[in-house]
């Protein structure tokens, strides 16, 4: 049973793919319409690599106070 649900996904995911591939969406452009906010363009497209870097050394601080909480015991 499961073998045929994820063959019926998989059918559906590939049929999904190949509908984009041939129709795909238009492009987004780089600027917004005429008249709009360039700040709220700003905000809107900031990279959010700093949230990404900041969680990993949230991360890995947990891992080194878990690992020097353990070796104290």
């Amino acid at each position: 049973m499961n073998k045929v649900l994820a063959a019926l996904f998989l059918i559906g995911a590939a049929g999904d793919a190949l509908a984009q591939a041939m129709n795909p969406a238009p492009p987004i452009p780089e600027t917004g319409p005429a008249g709009s906010n360039s700040a709220a363009n700003t905000l809107s497209s900031m990279d959010f690599n700093w949230v990404w870097a900041s969680l990993v050394v949230i991360g890995l601080g947990a891992a080194l106070w878990y690992l020097v909480r353990r070796r104290a015991r």
